[in-house]
């Protein structure tokens, strides 16, 4: 009898720590969402900086919840409004300066078998600059990005991958301006140079409820240095090199039925952190820094085939160094066709 009483208390025990820990990642989970929705209500918005030559890639690999699917292709547009001119955490007034950016991509996903897929992302830049004296525009291709993806572990509802790459330096990299100026690294469509991409991300689906999903993904991007900026012929120029860029992304997603399509909002917050460019071997002033920003989306599936994303990205806190330009908001839109 003492046997059967003292195996029973255990049994007991251990069902209070499972749910324990249950309440526990429930909780912490509604707080993930919550808090991004009261730093939106009670910070004053303030953005990243957008001075990264081509496209985002950060916002190019996260492209939200996956679909397994042998083929995709998808062709996504995003713009960046770029007005406010920031000294560390203070908003400057009266910026005679205007800024936006703007990048069509094409992303093609092939997945080979249950471990291995590859990626490749071709975009098209165009970015305006508008001061007192002058209207600076750059518009051409930026620079390609091959990604190659390994799932190591994949388990009923979770699944890793890891993902290594290379941006290559196919995009124009010594537009002049009207006055035959070059131009500054951050408004031309490539940077002339080969840099590394890494990736780590984790998925978890059925989060508590059938229809909610997890997903948490690292990014980082090592660039190396182009040692000849501003001249063609890569003899003289100077030395300059974009700061190596982390993001951290977190996302929710639940999918739901809307007549006879697959509808799902999406929310989450991403962390970025780069370091501070390098001119001629030293760190140049006014560059790097800390981001927290507010993710919003929501996916269409419908006809099996066919998946329209649209995403928008709030900027909810920084920690910048020195004087940079600044993001306002962050939208895009994206059509896959899956085959």
């Amino acid at each position: 009898m003492a046997k059967t009483v003292s195996f029973c208390s255990k049994v007991q025990f251990y069902t209070e720590i499972k749910i324990g820990i249950y309440y526990y990642v429930k909780m912490y989970t509604l707080g993930f969402i919550l808090l991004p929705l009261y730093l939106v209500i009670t910070i004053n918005l303030q953005a990243q900086t957008c001075c990264t030559a081509g496209a985002p890639i950060a916002s190019v690999l996260d492209v939200g919840s996956t679909v397994d699917q042998p083929l995709m292709i998808a062709l996504s547009y995003e713009y960046n409004s770029v007005n406010r001119l920031v000294d560390q955490n203070s908003i400057l007034e009266n910026d005679p300066r205007t800024r936006s950016g703007q990048a069509w991509m094409v992303h093609f996903n092939y997945t080979i078998n249950n471990k291995w897929a590859v990626s490749a992302i071709l975009p098209w830049i165009q970015q305006g600059r508008n001061t007192l004296s002058e209207q600076e525009t750059v518009s051409a291709f930026g620079d390609l990005i091959l990604l190659g993806q390994y799932t190591p572990w994949s388990k009923k509802e979770r699944k890793i991958t890891i993902g290594l790459g290379m941006k290559l330096p196919s995009g124009v990299q010594n537009t002049r301006s009207d006055r035959n100026i070059v131009l500054s690294p951050d408004m031309q469509s490539g940077s002339g140079t080969s840099d590394f991409i890494g990736r780590f991300s984790f998925h978890q689906s059925h989060l508590f409820t059938q229809n909610l999903h997890f997903q948490t993904a690292l990014n980082y991007r090592l660039n190396t240095t182009n040692a000849h900026f501003g001249d063609p012929d890569r003899i003289n120029g100077r030395r300059f090199k974009f700061g190596n860029e982390t993001t951290w992304t977190n996302m929710i997603s639940y999918q739901t039925v809307v007549h006879t399509s697959f509808v799902t909002p999406e929310m989450g917050v991403q962390f970025r952190y780069t370091q501070a460019n390098q001119e001629q071997g030293l760190a140049a002033n006014n560059s790097g820094g800390f981001w927290l920003n507010y993710l919003m989306g929501i996916q269409l599936l419908f006809k099996e085939n066919y998946l329209v994303r649209l995403s928008s990205t709030l900027p909810i806190w920084q920690d910048l160094e020195g004087l940079q330009i600044t993001t306002d908001y962050r939208i895009g839109a994206q059509l896959r066709y899956l085959f």
